[in-house]
């Protein structure tokens, strides 16, 4: 691909003004490919923001299509971190821009093992639950019916509500999958998706399944020339490349789950509704170890209990400190004897479990159609290892290194699980190592990455430029779109800080603003929090207001993300609630969406331990914590929820932030300049109303 090629497909008269009849030129779209198109022909690395309509997703497709074309040896993967954005792109931008262009390039969406159903687990938990499977209207008949016709065998596709008990009984799990032994290898859903990957020039994934291949190929010291999770490539695109950090290092994160635990051990000695005999009562029979099932179920009530000791004691930390998540410095080794000599029983408990099943294993001769049953068994005592090596890890205070060691409680319905957790400090060394360094071009792009620091922020928490050799591009390409004519910004002045002591007044304050504005916009309204105890109170609070005004609520939690969003954009006047994961990805273009209320600037909670450690960090080299990562994280955050309002060139409406730190901090004018500069008004609170009117019903 040449520059002449990226003016052929962008400029004012080319392919794509041709093909799309409201297709507007924009420079940015240009120019940004074209930083691409280098990118890949100088093997550089790339970071770029794209302002909300520059259209990048079309400017990095083409460059990949483009140089598939011209190497056929040679695979792109493109890594998103939404599956909006990656059905987006398989389902729409594709098929458009390869029609628009007339060519084609083979194209694969490749998501992890656990979104597939896996015919031979199904075909076991049919076998073993027969009458089940004759109920029309239950779901294990309902999802037979599925599997006669589904193409790809993805859980995502299927048409029905689907509980968690029987998707985790049949869906493809990886260490249970041995495809020389498997019946249905041939028919698998997972293998044939596989093939297709394969076979295509260019790969749509996801960040997990990304870290996933990466981490897997730097452990297994294997090239990105060989085939491994993802087929072997050499050119990386990462969308929404502000997740990088974030969901890099939730997945480095190594875990100890007292309920994952527990889960493992029931999945070993108990039945279900689907699997009326345990995987012990299967294997029983094949037994010729002298201790045989017996061993196994007293080695499980000793972990069992030893897991339970370890748990009261967690969460009496946890309660007094009020359930929340707890870092673990090495001034606190000291006053962790118990907790020490509680997670070293449940580790010595949990390898005596491992050593007694393999022993039963290796004197078990099973039948050919149990031996998956007898491999299952081994996993999963396998997992309970790896979870205790956890404890073993954290309980090694004169080896702990650069990393966070913190407990935290996960609360599912009246039960509170307990975790041990450690985290990488930064995550940007294993970034560099597994990534950046192996890869011939890795492209990085967001709408929100630049803080006015060509990109210092960001490329320093994932370790880029590793190096000064290597070419390191750099773009910010402004939205096309005029935010200074189509968005109003309001901040008022008076609001109260968010503080616990003003917290009655505060709330009475949220609760009337928040009400007097969307019923000023009509409704059209995302109102965004960064707390959802704050979203459920303001909710109990305005929903008979909002039922007499004849304007529906719509509230996370109690419906599906994508019911959500659908039943937003269809109800046009209707008022959103909503808290983290929709501050992105949430793209409703039109009369939908007229206001956006930010209720409170998106700082991390200062109870979060990896946060809190890496800030300490920063302290202790002699930065400051606060404005080196706490106050840039949460302005690019703000961005990203400033961006949900105008999605195309004739949007028009309202941002409003509650948050009168804004104005009354020093600090809130980096953030104000952070965003795109539009009409700015700020004033006393009671003028809110009249002023969204005015803008919005002129």
């Amino acid at each position: 691909m040449t520059i002449n090629d990226v003016e052929k497909i962008f400029d004012a008269d080319g392919l794509l003004f041709q093909h799309f009849p409201l297709y507007e030129y924009r420079e940015g779209q240009l120019l940004m490919a074209e930083l691409i198109r280098r990118s890949y022909e100088e093997d550089a690395i790339a970071v770029i923001e794209a302002g909300t309509g520059i259209g990048k997703s079309f400017a990095y497709l083409a460059v990949a299509l483009f140089h598939a074309l011209q190497n056929p040896d040679e695979r792109s993967v493109i890594a998103t971190s939404t599956i909006n954005l990656q059905r987006q792109l398989v389902d729409k931008d594709i098929p458009a821009l390869f029609a628009a262009l007339d060519m084609e390039c083979s194209v694969a969406l490749a998501v992890g093992r656990a979104n597939y159903l896996c015919i031979q687990r199904y075909v076991q938990v049919k076998e073993a639950s027969a009458l089940l499977a004759q109920d029309p209207t239950g779901e294990l008949y309902k999802v037979g019916a599925w599997v006669q016709e589904t193409p790809t065998g993805l859980f995502a596709e299927y048409p029905h509500p689907l509980s968690y008990e029987l998707r985790s009984e049949i869906f493809c799990d990886p260490d249970l999958c041995n495809p020389q032994t498997c019946s249905y290898v041939h028919e698998c859903f997972y293998f044939k998706a596989r093939a297709r990957w394969s076979k295509a020039r260019i790969i749509v994934t996801n960040h997990h399944l990304l870290f996933s291949d990466a981490r897997s190929r730097l452990e297994g010291d294997l090239g990105y020339d060989e085939e491994h999770i993802l087929p072997s490539y050499n050119r990386l695109i990462i969308d929404e490349a502000h997740n990088i950090e974030a969901n890099a290092t939730e997945f480095f994160t190594d875990i100890y789950s007292s309920k994952g635990l527990l889960h493992q051990a029931s999945r070993i000695q108990r039945s279900s509704r689907y699997t009326p005999n345990s995987l012990l009562e299967q294997l029983s029979p094949y037994s010729e170890d002298p201790l045989g099932v017996d061993g196994i179920i007293e080695e499980l009530v000793a972990l069992n209990a030893e897991v339970q000791a370890l748990d009261q004691y967690l969460l009496g930390v946890f309660s007094k400190n009020h359930y929340q998540p707890v870092l673990v410095t090495a001034e606190h080794q000291g006053r962790l004897g118990t907790f020490k000599e509680l997670a070293v029983e449940v580790a010595k408990k949990g390898k005596a479990l491992s050593k007694r099943i393999f022993e039963f294993a290796q004197r078990c001769k099973v039948p050919e159609e149990l031996e998956s049953r007898l491999n299952e068994l081994v996993v999963r005592s396998n997992r309970i290892d790896s979870m205790v090596e956890v404890l073993l890890s954290f309980t090694d205070y004169g080896t702990w290194g650069e990393e966070v060691h913190w407990f935290n409680s996960e609360r599912f319905g009246r039960d509170i699980s307990v975790e041990v957790r450690i985290t990488p400090l930064s995550v940007a060394p294993v970034l560099v190592e597994a990534l950046f360094s192996k890869l011939q071009t890795v492209v990085s792009t967001s709408a929100t990455l630049d803080l006015h620091d060509e990109f210092e922020f960001w490329a320093k928490r994932v370790g880029l430029p590793y190096t000064d050799e290597r070419p390191f591009f750099k773009g910010t390409f402004a939205s096309p779109f005029e935010y200074t004519t189509h968005l109003l910004l309001i901040t008022p002045e008076d609001a109260p800080l968010p503080a616990k002591e003003l917290e009655e007044e505060y709330l009475a304050y949220m609760s009337k603003t928040v009400l007097e504005a969307t019923l000023a916009s009509g409704g059209g309204a995302l109102v965004l929090f960064t707390s959802y105890a704050l979203l459920k109170e303001l909710r109990s609070r305005l929903s008979e207001a909002y039922e007499e005004a004849g304007l529906l609520l719509l509230s996370q939690g109690e419906l599906d993300r994508h019911t959500l969003l659908r039943t937003f954009v269809e109800e046009r006047d209707s008022v959103l609630f909503a808290t983290s994961s929709f501050w992105e990805g949430v793209d409703a273009p039109g009369d939908t969406l007229r206001l956006v209320v930010i209720t409170k600037l998106p700082f991390a909670v200062p109870s979060d331990p990896v946060f809190k450690a890496r800030c300490d960090a920063i302290d202790a080299a002699g930065g400051s914590g606060f404005f080196e990562l706490s106050l840039k994280n949460a302005t690019m955050k703000l961005k990203q929820g400033f961006g949900r309002l105008i999605r195309s060139s004739t949007d028009r409406g309202v941002v409003l932030i509650l948050d009168s730190r804004l104005v009354q901090r020093r600090y809130g004018q980096f953030m104000l300049r952070s965003l795109p500069e539009s009409f700015h008004q700020t004033g006393p609170s009671d003028s809110i109303a009249a002023k969204i009117e005015r803008f919005l019903f002129p």
